[in-house]
């Protein structure tokens, strides 16, 4: 049963009335672009404060082809509006503070440039149903904050392209459930004046979600009486109309995850309370704020590499707290504190598969 389905799942995308637009993408220079329009690949930067980045990846900006040019999570010529990344928090008795947004961008930047991206956390909308037997997780919905920043402050630069901290004016508190990072803009392509940006992505294909899960509703006798195909929205873009779009199936055929993600504070670290991206869930760290030393606790599903940094409220590192393999379960990291000078940092925990996650320390004295 399971496979015919399968099959018919697969014939049905093949034919469906998905608002898909048909591009042809690369991830190299464009060579034929615009005068003072072209778009370049990013460089390497910070790959160890990577959200969704795989050691063996080249961070690409995707640029269309053709005769128009632009990124594909930026300014483009559909002047696409928003790019969001989707997280999961478990909190139960807890809360969920988003401090801020860890984020890499590429492109080209004019030094007078007067744009601006907003940075954001979204609630999430209810599943939406496109037929009898598929549905679509939830798309980004109310804005939880909002934090504006010019183009020339995100890190963009000739020598390479960096990973940057963003912090909000007052931290977002966000509810139970699953929640979208990411950054709108308001823009018109035809008169970017030299300004095209894009959020760094993983190559195509390599996205650390899989496209969709199969839900069997069970009846009492226990036979089967409906199956539904969910769609996981695990990124989506946000178009000229303001209608959502999930990236894969609804947008660009484009299968890869985002290099933005949130840098939270969980209320009480406990064995419930976590954010979570696919195979990491972050508890937080305790005591916070430190003194002499903290301890940083976090799950993976499965044995990986996990490296964890320290940085600045910049984003600049600070010291390498570790580098090694885990096996699948909990783990706690104890890390000093007490050569440190009082003031808040940033702390990233990062897996071999390229999923990551930030948390904030405080040390007193």
């Amino acid at each position: 049963m399971k496979k015919a389905f399968l099959l018919l799942f697969a014939a049905y995308l093949g034919t469906s009335c998905f608002a898909q637009r048909t591009v042809t993408t690369h991830e190299a220079h464009v060579t034929n672009a615009p005068s003072g329009v072209a778009a370049r690949t990013t460089g390497a930067g910070s790959t160890y404060t990577l959200t969704n980045i795989a050691a063996s990846d080249t961070l690409v900006v995707i640029s269309y082809t053709g005769t128009a040019h632009g990124y594909v999570t930026g300014t483009n010529s559909y002047n696409d509006k928003a790019f969001a990344e989707r997280y999961f928090f478990n909190g139960h008795d807890s809360s969920l503070k988003v401090i801020g947004i860890m984020a890499q961008f590429g492109g080209k930047v004019a030094s007078t440039s007067s744009k601006v991206v907003n940075f954001k956390v979204w609630d999430i909308t209810a599943p939406k149903r496109v037929s009898g037997t598929v549905v679509y997780e939830g798309y980004p919905n109310n804005t939880v904050n909002t934090l504006t920043v010019p183009f020339t402050q995100l890190g963009i630069a000739a020598a390479g392209d960096t990973m940057k901290s963003f912090t909000f004016a007052t931290p977002s508190i966000t509810l139970n459930g699953a929640f979208f990072i990411g950054y709108d803009m308001n823009y018109t392509f035809t008169s970017l004046s030299g300004d095209t940006i894009g959020l760094a992505s993983t190559q195509n294909g390599h996205r650390s979600i899989s496209l969709y899960n199969v839900v069997y509703t069970f009846g009492d006798s226990g036979d089967t009486t409906h199956i539904d195909t969910v769609m996981h929205v695990q990124n989506a873009t946000q178009w000229a109309d303001n209608n959502w779009h999930e990236n894969y199936t609804e947008n660009d055929s484009i299968f890869n995850d985002l290099a933005i993600f949130p840098i939270v504070l969980i209320g009480g670290p406990t064995g419930v309370n976590s954010v979570t991206k696919n195979n990491l869930s972050l508890f937080g760290n305790y005591p916070n704020p430190a003194t002499t030393a903290t301890n940083i606790k976090f799950s993976i599903a499965t044995p990986t590499t996990v490296t964890i940094n320290l940085l600045d409220m910049s984003g600049k590192l600070v010291n390498n707290i570790s580098s090694q393999s885990y096996n699948a379960g909990d783990h706690t990291v104890s890390v000093a504190t007490d050569n440190l000078p009082a003031g808040n940092y940033i702390y990233t925990i990062k897996t071999a598969a390229g999923d990551a996650l930030a948390g904030q320390l405080s040390v007193i004295k």
